[in-house]
């Protein structure tokens, strides 16, 4: 019963998490700010590690340019209008806008900052320093710090997320109490957020998606546990990499949804969004190509970038890293520290901590209850409703039939006619057995119907959507002013 009722829980909250914005996301070597059409990305062959950015709207591309070109930036991330980066001593940073006549800002402090990352409009960090998050360009709308260990901050349209180390989403912002109890009983490992949507990994392995699902991009497909890692999220899409051999996917859409793979056979380090375009690092030369969201027309484009860093150099040896570091790090990041290997990669697997370990397999077990059930309810229940339309058809039947049935003379005591007139066909000869149907998602509405293949009834297939939890029905939405 619980696969069902969540499944509509879920269409329930489908039509009240719809905003609009630019995609914005997490902290990495590459960004796009998709409401100045331009995208920036940190070199792996210039020190110190620049950032080149080139604007791609169609009206006309730019060569690539250096932004900060005497100072060594460890990462970056963007928001509608602007970009933001860490420089390498981890206590200044650096925004600008999107353009080459930009207006540039610096922000010092005395805090050892990391996963610097920027919303729609606000800018969040890690503080190491003091055990915490802080915000600037808040608006007032989001806290100037609070304490607390956390880690995988993302930010969207007027909300930012961070996992405390028991797997716990908490949210903060105008949107911060929608998006918190979507992830409310689950042990989360990493989220990433969109606009106004965000899809993580929990601690089983399996995709969680909340927030707006207009266009489907909440829906995430099938699929084993880690089989899908880093994601990327647009305003109406969500793309990820497909282990073990390292293909994008994507689902949703701005022409509704849909399941799509841009490029088969080219394998990715990761994945970023912003609005309608994805970007992806090439795991072969390190090099980037981009597609929009548009599954009927999927174009990709090569970005003329320099090669751009697959990871974020941080000081230290392999040590340092729980997973092991890149092959290639001692030259990417030319000695001064190494990239660490991501946990979602296939042969990586972080060692899970036991109390989560436990919650795994708690969560496992009822994963196992609720298929069997479900299962069960639908079989016995489809079986059911056959036998019951049978009955029902054989006695409309023979209704229909006697009450044409000619007369009988009592003297002769022959009915054999009658007999014959009210005889009713085997179920064999009225079915090839072919029955089928399926649930399609209706994207003007943003609700599942029922399209049925064949006249008779027909057995929907099973919707993988145990996944999803539902948010609040109702909440307050703010615009920034």
């Amino acid at each position: 019963m619980s696969i069902v009722l969540r499944f509509f829980m879920t269409l329930a909250v489908v039509s009240l998490l719809s905003f609009s914005a630019d995609a914005v996301g997490s902290a990495g070597t590459l960004a796009i700010s998709f409401g100045t059409n331009t995208v920036c990305g940190i070199s792996a062959t210039t020190l110190p590690r620049t950032v080149y950015c080139m604007n791609i709207s169609e009206s006309g591309s730019t060569l690539p340019y250096q932004v900060y070109p005497n100072v060594s930036i460890d990462s970056v991330s963007a928001g509608t209008a602007f970009f933001c980066g860490l420089k390498s001593s981890r206590r200044v940073f650096f925004c600008w806008n999107g353009d080459l006549v930009t207006r540039k800002r610096v922000y010092r402090g005395p805090w050892v900052l990391s996963d610097l990352i920027v919303g729609k409009t606000q800018v969040s960090a890690v503080d190491r320093s003091s055990n915490g998050i802080r915000w600037w360009r808040n608006a007032g709308l989001f806290p100037s710090s609070v304490l607390g260990s956390y880690n995988s901050l993302t930010s969207g349209n007027n909300f930012t997320c961070a996992i405390t180390t028991n797997g716990t989403v908490n949210c903060w912002g105008p949107l911060a109490r929608a998006m918190q109890a979507g992830f409310s009983n689950y042990s989360m490992t990493n989220i990433v957020a969109g606009e106004s949507h965000m899809c993580g990994l929990e601690i089983s392995g399996f995709v969680i998606c909340q927030g707006s699902n207009s266009s489907g991009q909440s829906y995430a497909p099938p699929g084993l546990p880690n089989e899908y890692t880093r994601f990327a999220l647009g305003s109406s899409h969500t793309c990820a990499i497909q282990q073990p051999i390292g293909t994008a996917v994507c689902w949703g859409g701005s022409k509704g949804p849909h399941l799509y793979t841009p490029l088969n056979g080219t394998a990715f380090e990761f994945l970023v969004a912003g609005g309608n375009l994805t970007c992806g690092l090439t795991s072969n030369n390190y090099s980037v190509l981009c597609w929009g969201s548009d599954w009927r027309n999927v174009s990709v484009r090569a970005l003329p970038l320099l090669r751009i860093l697959p990871g974020i150099c941080v000081a230290g040896g392999s040590d340092e890293c729980t997973c092991g570091a890149y092959p290639e790090s001692p030259s990417l990041c030319a000695d001064t520290g190494v990239i660490c290997q991501r946990c979602d990669f296939p042969n990586s697997i972080a060692p899970v901590p036991p109390d989560l370990r436990s919650e795994s397999e708690r969560i496992g077990k009822i994963r196992k209850v609720e298929v069997i059930v479900g299962t069960l309810c639908f079989v016995f229940g489809a079986c059911g409703l056959a036998y019951s339309v049978w009955i029902i058809y054989c006695r409309r039947k023979a209704q229909n039939q006697n009450q044409i049935r000619p007369p009988v003379d009592p003297a002769s005591g022959d009915n054999s006619s009658a007999d014959s007139s009210i005889a009713v066909r085997s179920p064999s000869s009225e079915s090839d057995g072919t029955d089928d149907g399926f649930y399609s998602p209706n994207p003007e509405t943003s609700q599942f119907i029922f399209s049925p293949i064949s006249s008779r009834i027909g057995i929907p297939r099973k919707l993988e959507l145990e996944r999803q939890r539902s948010g609040p029905s109702t909440f307050n939405y703010e615009h920034d002013s």
